[in-house]
């Protein structure tokens, strides 16, 4: 919902919901259609719009830090997914990956050997109602079972160790990534993925800038590093 310049994810059960801007009766919420308008006990008006994966992400049980939307785009467009694709990920971390590919893709198997960090994603999923997830508690370096598939991401410690076994799975012409904090695990994989093609290492920095009057600059504070993807071809 949003108020101003202010905006809500709001799960819709038997309490009311609550803001600095007044209190909304559970049922009148249910009845409004996306796109309409609902008013708080205090008269502020609120516009009930349906969530998007932006909105969702910031409601989602978060463990480890998440892949997040700039890398998680360039995944999506380096590799041209679309509906038809299915794609493996490991480790699933917290789930901010595999929701943002469930919506792109056909089918996601993901694989994430800690069980605390699969609760967490198996709540996530069940949270935002993804049905296209096949959710595993196992570890990839013990083999991955699905063949021919689109692309193979891995974020995890030790990317190397699943490198054979991500070129296995992978299609003719598929891709796998590997997302990486710190340069040493780039330099790891990096190794183990000779006889990959068109293999290459980018890291993206988003800068937001302040606009208006005679100020126009970049802000001060700004999205610099996350990771470093590495992407290559079978």
């Amino acid at each position: 919902m949003l108020a101003g310049e202010k905006s809500y994810v709001v799960q819709v059960g038997d309490s009311p919901f609550s803001s600095q801007y007044g209190q909304i009766d559970v049922h009148r919420l249910k009845r409004t259609k996306f796109g309409g308008t609902v008013k708080s006990h205090m008269g502020k008006e609120f516009r009930v719009l349906e969530p998007r994966l932006p909105d969702m992400m910031r409601k989602i049980k978060r463990a480890p830090q998440i892949i997040t939307p700039k890398d998680a785009g360039v995944i999506a467009s380096f590799c041209g997914l679309n509906k038809n694709d299915r794609v493996v990920e490991a480790g699933a971390g917290s789930g901010a990956l595999t929701l943002f590919l469930a919506g792109i893709v056909k089918k996601v198997y993901s694989y994430e050997v800690r069980e605390d960090f699969y609760k967490v994603v198996k709540r996530n999923l069940e949270l935002c109602g993804v049905k296209n997830v096949v959710l595993k508690n196992r570890d990839v370096t013990a083999g991955i079972s699905e063949k021919d598939v689109d692309m193979v991401v891995l974020d995890m410690g030790s990317p190397e160790l699943a490198v054979g076994e991500a070129r296995k799975a992978l299609k003719p012409g598929g891709f796998l990534v590997v997302y990486s904090p710190v340069l040493e695990q780039v330099g790891r994989a990096r190794n183990a993925m000779e006889g990959f093609n068109f293999v290459r290492t980018i890291e993206l920095i988003s800068r937001d800038w302040e606009i208006g009057g005679n100020r126009t600059r970049p802000r001060t504070r700004m999205l610099g590093h996350t990771g470093f993807l590495t992407f290559g071809r079978r």
